[in-house]
């Protein structure tokens, strides 16, 4: 039987559409086009479609396309950027000020590590004596409370509506953008049980109080009532889709090796469901259409169960119109059937074509489905006719090598890894998921009535999740399991696409010449491109909270960090934020790695980045310092066999790829090699002067007011473009006389938000505004990102 063809045809109306449609919703996110444009477009395009139609047949086949872009991208812009007049988000007065705001919970809360999460509809705000009817969603968060509610409970609570995160630094998670893909754009923290004001119990939808909860209740408790940890997380992650079961260092391993994907919920999910309902109704001797109408009705429970993810709804749907077209005496087709699921999806949630859950989803299939079989084609005729080596050795070979190019961009452009093991890993332990899966069902099926059949279902399934999880932990601490990359460009993405469409057509003579030249273009651009550009100095002032920490990209392309945030028992700057982004740049080794001082908002971050980057040098003021971190940095100092330096005013900095490098600080008297000095650790901060062409900038670390006096004997060498603000812009610091000496055009402040200090000082910044110089300060605009050509300064913020 042959494989159906790698592209929709022109008999697959909906392939065609969906992808249309796709196409156009990505197109409005990336532009960021207004409804109203989009609208007349979509006008304009229909009606000269229904003039041309008859007369020019071609021209209107032509903009039926055009159309289906711009009514995906009008439904995009309807659904992010057209919100109710009443909506919270028009409502600027409700943001950052206590309130009282009373609404309906819209989701089953969740509940993870003491924390209760849930999706909250606002119906109603009091602010002061200003009551407002308003619309929107806000996500609660409830902390050591005993708050005890329900889908559709009606709620007053006090508190302060907050923004979502967006992304500080380059790389990051942009928490924000994440929300706003579930049309949540507050979240409102629970902490004190007074903020909890009322709470009236409500029924919630009668199908889901009656039949769904029930259902998914009883599943939780069967695999409960005999499993835990680790097993259970996994198994009610991949049963029932439960984010946060699964414990935080096992997720991590499934990452590593390439598993993530095996974590959700899938269609696999749906073809069980199918298979067992269809097969008892079989055994129950039900009439055909009968039983398919069951199976149907089972597919839909157990998609509302599993709390219509996206997986489960493109499986779901395609099982759905399989199952239709059986009933109607008209088979299905598989691109038809998923580009129909691709449809409805993003025509009821078109933003979720940019969420991974959905990527991942109908990736993988049409990976499966259009890429296994020309993979196999690769392979000698004799290996795939041997009758037992073909199917079960050869064919999932081939699957799982479908899978992992489908995937590998995803992975690789979200994630910034790539996994080597994850061939091997994903032969040897999907199977082994696969079956706990299948097991899984059963015991949430005899659960409810046989609790002695279920038990021994989880006995037999705790064997198997126990070697899944211990294949995955070994694989995990492999050498070389996962290995860390840059994210591809949309360059990159492009040619990966062209290439796996090449593949699918590799029986074709053309398409095997065309993978030739795109992968030979594609070498010669990555080799090409960097040589090109023109060279130009980098500097990324990192928002690491209340710490320092700045990443310079030297114009011969080598890199090197001042600083590195803070290390604290709840969060690590060097593991969370500087290697991220380090990754993410594509910078897996650093040149050189500048400590100002040894206070820990400046130096913390820099264990992790010495344990897990390559280090050439290591530089620093040589003040001693007897605390855990100081010390632990010389060890690793040591023991890597990192080039140490020590600095004092008057050294030169060599070798920084054609710009210069200048200590003006610490000077003699500033530096104590036994015990802190009289001036403190601040004052003896390195201060360091870089110069590319035109342009200077000053690194001034922690310095004070005893360190900017003896700056000041460096006259017309202070000058420069850009400043890093000594101190966080304290208030024992930019003197003056010391601003007045530096006359810089901008200045870079490194603060935390909110912090303890109340950094920066009023007054210092209001010195600095005086003279005319552009304040950037990272609790306002995330990270700062300079870049120069030696002649003009080009500025970008992560924040608005």
């Amino acid at each position: 039987m042959s494989a159906p063809s790698p592209l929709p045809g022109p008999r697959r109306p909906a392939a065609w559409s969906a992808l249309c449609f796709g196409v156009g919703i990505l197109l409005a996110a990336i532009a960021e086009v207004p409804a109203l444009p989009l609208f007349g477009a979509a006008l304009l395009l229909l009606l000269a479609a229904l003039v041309l139609r008859d007369k020019y047949p071609r021209a209107g086949s032509l903009l039926f396309p055009l159309l289906l872009c711009t009514l995906g991208g009008l439904r995009f812009a309807t659904c992010t950027t057209l919100l109710p007049v009443n909506h919270i988000l028009r409502q600027e007065a409700a943001e950052d000020r206590e309130g009282l705001f009373t609404g309906t919970v819209a989701e089953e809360p969740e509940q993870h590590q003491g924390r209760t999460r849930f999706a909250f509809d606002l119906e109603e705000v009091r602010i002061d004596s200003l009551c407002r009817q308003v619309s929107g969603r806000v996500l609660v968060s409830v902390r050591d409370l005993d708050l005890h509610a329900d889908l559709g409970d009606r709620l007053t609570l006090s508190g302060r509506l907050q923004r979502p995160a967006p992304a500080r630094n380059p790389g990051a998670f942009d928490y924000r953008a994440f929300l706003e893909l579930e049309q949540i754009h507050f979240l409102l923290a629970l902490r004190r049980p007074e903020q909890l004001v009322a709470i009236d119990k409500r029924p919630g939808p009668w199908l889901w109080e009656r039949v769904v909860l029930p259902v998914r209740h009883s599943v939780e408790q069967s695999i409960t009532r005999n499993l835990s940890g680790g097993p259970a997380g996994l198994l009610l992650g991949v049963l029932l889709g439960e984010k946060y079961a699964l414990p935080d260092e096992l997720r991590a391993d499934f990452r590593l090796t390439g598993l993530t994907h095996a974590l959700v919920v899938s269609g696999l999910n749906v073809a069980l469901v199918v298979l067992f309902f269809l097969t008892a109704f079989k055994l129950c001797r039900l009439p055909e259409r009968l039983a398919l109408v069951l199976t149907l009705v089972a597919v839909a429970l157990f998609a509302l169960v599993t709390q219509l993810q996206a997986p489960v709804v493109r499986a779901g749907l395609m099982a759905g119109a399989l199952l239709l077209g059986r009933l109607c005496g008209r088979p299905g087709e598989v691109y038809n059937g998923l580009g129909l699921a691709a449809l409805i999806i993003l025509v009821w949630q078109p933003a979720s074509l940019l969420s991974l859950s959905f990527q991942l989803s109908f990736v993988v299939t049409l990976s499966l489905v259009g890429l296994s079989q020309p993979i196999a084609a690769l392979f000698p005729a004799s290996w795939r006719s041997h009758p037992w080596a073909g199917e079960w050795v050869l064919m999932p070979l081939c699957a799982c090598l479908a899978a992992q190019v489908g995937t590998a961009p995803l992975i690789a452009y979200h994630f910034n890894q790539f996994s080597p093991i994850s061939l091997v890993s994903n032969l040897v332990v999907l199977p082994l998921l696969n079956l706990a899966l299948a097991i899984g069902m059963l015991t949430g099926i005899t659960g409810w009535c046989l609790p002695l059949l279920a038990t021994a279902f989880n006995g037999s399934n705790y064997l198997v999740l126990e070697l899944a999880i211990a294949l995955v932990e070994c694989f995990a601490r492999l050498p070389f399991a996962s290995v860390q990359m840059s994210r591809p460009g949309m360059v990159s993405l492009g040619f990966w696409v062209l290439l796996s469409l090449c593949l699918a057509f590799a029986h074709h003579r053309l398409a095997r010449k065309a993978a030739l030249f795109l992968a030979l273009l594609w070498g010669n651009c990555a080799v090409w491109t960097p040589l090109l550009r023109s060279p130009a100095l980098e500097v990324f002032f990192l928002d690491v909270g209340q710490g320092d920490a700045a990443l310079v990209r030297l114009p011969d392309g080598r890199s090197l960090l001042i600083d590195g945030g803070e290390r604290s028992p709840d969060f690590d700057q060097g593991e969370r934020v500087i290697l991220p982004v380090l990754r993410h740049l594509g910078i897996d080794r650093l040149e050189a790695v500048v400590a100002s001082h040894p206070h820990n908002d400046h130096i913390g971050g820099l264990i992790a980045v010495l344990e897990g980057m390559e280090v050439e040098h290591y530089l620093d003021s040589g003040q001693y310092c007897d605390t855990w971190t100081a010390q632990r940095l010389q060890e690793l100092v040591r023991e890597k066999g990192i080039h140490y330096h020590c600095l004092a005013a008057g050294d030169s900095i060599a070798g920084l790829g054609g710009a210069g490098g200048l200590v003006l600080h610490p000077g003699t008297g500033f530096v104590s090699q036994g015990e802190e000095p009289v001036s403190g650790f601040n004052n003896g901060s390195v201060v360091l002067r870089l110069s590319y062409g035109e342009v200077d900038l000053l690194f001034a670390g922690d310095a004070e007011q005893e360190a900017e006096a003896s700056l000041l004997r460096w006259g017309g060498r202070l000058r420069c473009e850009v400043l890093k603000v000594p101190h966080h812009g304290s208030p024992t610091s930019s003197e003056p006389a010391f601003v007045g000496a530096v006359q810089p055009q901008a200045a870079v402040v490194s603060v935390g938000q909110h912090n303890k200090f109340r950094h920066p000082s009023p007054a210092v910044i209001a010195r600095y505004e005086k003279q005319g110089v552009q304040v950037l300060r990272t609790d306002q605009r995330g990270a700062v990102v300079l870049r120069t050509d030696g002649k003009t300064i080009g500025w970008q913020t992560m924040v608005e």
